[in-house]
């Protein structure tokens, strides 16, 4: 299966690729091994979203052969449920129907959520898979032992279920269902090429204090590139959350923060709804990944869309809004081409999209227009958006960011100084209002 973009501007083989998808309020990650093993993490597919979750999986899940029944499929070779809460497995009928699941890894900790048909359907699609043949149920024990491999990605299980319940037998009983799931989500570290992604589920604070840290803090062992938060954004990942602040000094026995400066990550990622819909990201917790993130380069569905991920053969890694393709909805001879010229000792140069240019230079775009796209010009938007992607000594500069309003060069023109070493995407998207037509261009700097 060849590469689709965003991805194919970057790799062609043999990389570990990533999807978080834009759920609303819940959690759902796709991920592809460099042998083509599909895994999906979580699902959140509700009646909005059911249709653009299943064609963008569609797009992007390979296909293989079934001998058993002589036709090709895009199978899900594993699903993993962190944890039982419905947000984490809503719409796994649909998904199963269209992608056949093949086997399931559990946290092993019962479900807060039992009278959901969401969470009936798991269960006896759980069973069901069990008696084709056990192995079809994994259960993973926390260890810093790789549980397996798959084309070359060493995946570690770093907590699944525990027994926390006496800590939580004087509160009340729902409050302390919730609690356990949390405490109890499963957390898978993918590590490939030297390069790490972190996958907390909905794992707490409580779980992290008493059972990660403890247990996996060796070295930098902890330390990851590119993490998935937990809770969607939640405070519940530093605190209790009922705790109004996050303050160790004021609640020192349910506040932990050293989990945040252990991982360090260059990106955290965070699938989230709209602010009004359950205040997620927390703001103090945002504070937080922004002072132990990279660059604050902290990017949520909400704001991003969907976001794709990699990790190349040569430890070269990237997160880029899946929104970074060609497209038009209107005919070939209608459009835009982007022009590039490089500046360097004042002398100027063409650059075309996909050449390698040294540092230390400045970039100035610009758009050549065809077949009336932009007329009439009041009627005109465009939006120009930059994705990098550092490599090297720079791989921790994974910038994703619009051209501000305030910038000067007009609404064709676009100019950067390149200061980082890596593929650079720059993205243009023309609309025009009266006419309805959309169209958008990438082009592609590698930068030496």
């Amino acid at each position: 299966m060849g590469r689709v973009q965003p991805i194919s501007w970057y790799v062609e083989d043999n990389h570990l690729e990533f999807h978080i998808l834009d759920v609303g309020e819940g959690l759902m990650t796709l991920i592809i091994f460099p042998d083509n093993k599909v895994m999906l993490f979580d699902c959140n597919v509700t009646d909005d979203n059911e249709e653009k979750i299943l064609v963008y999986l569609d797009n992007i899940i390979p296909e293989v052969y079934n001998i058993e029944k002589e036709e090709f499929e895009k199978p899900i070779d594993i699903f993993v449920n962190s944890h039982r809460d419905e947000d984490h497995y809503r719409g796994l009928k649909k998904i199963h129907e269209m992608f056949p699941i093949k086997s399931i890894w559990d946290s092993g900790q019962s479900g807060a959520t039992t009278a959901s048909t969401s969470y009936q359907y798991y269960m006896r699609l759980r069973r069901i898979l069990k008696e084709k043949d056990p192995k079809n149920l994994f259960v993973p024990t926390p260890s810093n032992i790789s549980m397996g491999s798959f084309g070359g990605v060493n995946i570690y299980c770093l907590a699944a279920e525990g027994d926390f319940i006496k800590s939580f037998i004087n509160e009340g009983l729902y409050r302390a269902e919730v609690r356990i799931q949390h405490t109890n989500s499963m957390v898978l570290m993918l590590e490939y090429k030297g390069r790490k992604l972190l996958m907390t589920g909905d794992s707490d604070w409580k779980s992290w204090k008493e059972k990660i840290v403890p247990n996996f803090n060796q070295g930098d062992f902890l330390k990851s590139e590119i993490l998935i938060a937990s809770h969607h954004g939640s405070r519940s990942f530093f605190t209790d959350e009922e705790n109004d602040e996050i303050d160790e000094e004021a609640n020192p026995d349910t506040t932990f923060i050293d989990s945040i400066k252990l991982i360090s990550p260059s990106v955290t990622l965070i699938s989230c709804g709209k602010y009004d819909t359950a205040h997620h990201p927390n703001k103090k917790a945002l504070k937080l990944y922004n002072e132990y993130t990279s660059n604050e380069q902290i990017y949520t569905t909400n704001l991003k869309g969907n976001l794709v991920g990699f990790i190349d053969e040569w430890g070269h890694y990237s997160v880029i809004p899946s929104r970074f393709m060609v497209s038009s909805n209107t005919v070939s001879h209608i459009g835009f081409n982007i022009k590039c010229k490089q500046i360097r000792n004042g002398l100027e140069s063409i650059v075309e999209s996909g050449d390698r240019v040294s540092t230390d230079c400045n970039l100035k775009f610009s758009i050549e227009t065809y077949g009336g796209i932009i007329e009439p010009i009041k009627d005109i938007s465009v939006r120009w958006e930059v994705s990098n992607g550092g490599k090297l000594d720079h791989h921790d500069h994974q910038e994703i960011y619009y051209k501000n309003k305030d910038e000067t060069g007009g609404l064709f023109s676009f100019s950067r100084e390149l200061v980082y070493k890596g593929t650079h995407l720059l993205r243009c998207k023309v609309f025009n209002k009266k006419k309805g037509y959309s169209v958008t261009k990438i082009f592609s700097i590698e930068a030496i």
